[in-house]
C-alpha cells in the first residue's frame, strides 16, 4: 500500500532532517507549515501545504491522502494539548494510521503537564502512536539565545549551576522519528531519547572552545539575575516563568539520566557532543 507522511514542524530542527531521511528512503512527504512558499525553498524535495493550529480550516487539506504523521505541538505553548486536540480529532476522522508524537523527557512524571495531557489524548483516540521524549537538543548551542550569547560575550550565562544534562543531537531524534514512522515494531512505545553521556556546562564550554579554536566560558547565574536579564531584554513574563521552571528541573538533576532507547531503535551509538561540536564549529568561530 502506498503511503504519504505529513510532517508537522517541517522547518524545525528535527523536521528538516526527518524529511531528508524519509525522502532518502523513497518515501513521499508533505511539509506542514504556516508559510508553504518559504518551506518549498528550504525543502525542495517535499510537497508543502499550509497548516496552522489556530486555523482548523487548514487541517483537512493537510491530512488528505496522508497515512502517517509526525506531530510536534507548538513548542513552549502552555496549552499545547488544547491547541492540538482538534487536529487529533480530525486525524481520527481521516483514518490516520500512526502518529509519531514529539514531546519531552520526563513528561510522564507529571500527569497534569500539558505535553503529557496531549500524549494521553492521542492514546485515548485509538490511533496507533509512538511517543518520542527527547532531552535538551545539542543544537540549542548553535542557534537562538545561546548562540547569540556566545557570539556577543564569548560565554554561556545560564542558571544551570553544575547540573549535568544528557543532551541529544536533533539528528538522532529525527533518525528515531524516521524509524518510528517506517518500522511497525515501534507502535505503542514511548522512547526517552538522550545522548550517551551527561555533561555540565563547564564541560560543554570546554568542548565548544576546542572545536571553535577560541575560549568560550560558562558563567553560572542565579535564577534572580538570569530572570532580571531576560526582563530587561523585553522577554514576555510567561516565557520567563516557563524558562525559569525548565532550569529548576535541570538543577534538580532530572535531565542527567542517560537512556539507551535511541541506541536501541537506531542500532548504533548516538552522536557524541564532541562530534556535534565538530560538525557545527563554524557557528562559534
Amino acid at each position: 500500500m502506498s503511503q504519504k507522511f505529513l510532517i508537522i514542524g517541517a522547518t524545525g530542527r528535527v523536521g528538516v532532517e526527518l524529511m531528508r531521511l524519509l525522502t532518502e528512503k523513497g518515501e513521499a512527504v508533505r511539509a506542514a507549515t504556516r508559510n508553504p512558499s518559504t518551506a518549498s525553498a528550504r525543502l525542495p524535495f517535499a510537497e508543502a501545504v499550509e497548516f496552522d493550529f489556530n486555523r482548523p480550516v487548514t487541517f483537512a487539506p493537510a491530512l488528505k491522502g496522508i497515512s502517517k504523521m509526525f506531530l510536534i505541538a507548538r513548542p513552549g505553548d502552555n496549552h499545547a494539548d488544547k491547541v492540538a486536540m482538534p487536529f487529533i480529532d480530525m486525524a481520527k476522522k481521516e483514518s490516520i494510521r500512526l502518529i509519531v508524537n514529539l514531546t519531552a523527557m520526563g513528561v510522564e512524571q507529571d500527569e497534569s503537564f500539558t505535553l503529557r495531557l496531549l500524549e494521553k489524548y492521542i492514546e485515548a483516540s485509538g490511533i496507533p502512536y509512538v511517543h518520542l521524549r527527547p532531552n535538551w537538543f545539542m543544537q540549542n548551542f548553535n542557534s537562538g539565545p545561546m548562540l547569540a550569547d556566545i557570539r556577543a560575550t564569548g560565554g554561556l550565562h545560564l542558571p544551570a549551576s553544575d547540573a549535568r544534562l544528557s543532551f541529544i543531537d536533533a539528528r538522532d531524534v529525527a533518525a528515531v522519528g524516521s524509524a518510528a514512522l517506517t518500522e511497525p515494531r515501534h507502535a505503542g512505545n514511548a522512547y526517552t531519547l538522550t545522548g550517551g553521556e551527561a555533561l555540565d556546562h563547564t564541560e560543554v564550554a570546554a568542548i565548544l572552545s576546542r572545536t571553535a579554536g577560541k575560549t568560550i566560558t560558562y558563567v553560572p547565574l542565579s535564577e534572580e539575575v538570569a530572570c532580571a536579564a531576560l526582563n530587561r531584554a523585553g522577554v514576555a513574563g510567561d516565557l520567563i516563568e516557563r524558562w525559569k521552571n525548565f532550569y529548576r528541573i535541570v538543577r534538580q538533576g532530572l535531565c542527567a539520566s542517560v537512556t539507551h532507547d535511541a541506541e536501541s531503535v537506531l542500532g548504533r551509538p548516538t552522536i557524541a557532543f564532541e562530534q556535534y561540536a565538530k560538525d557545527h564549529a563554524a557557528s562559534w568561530k
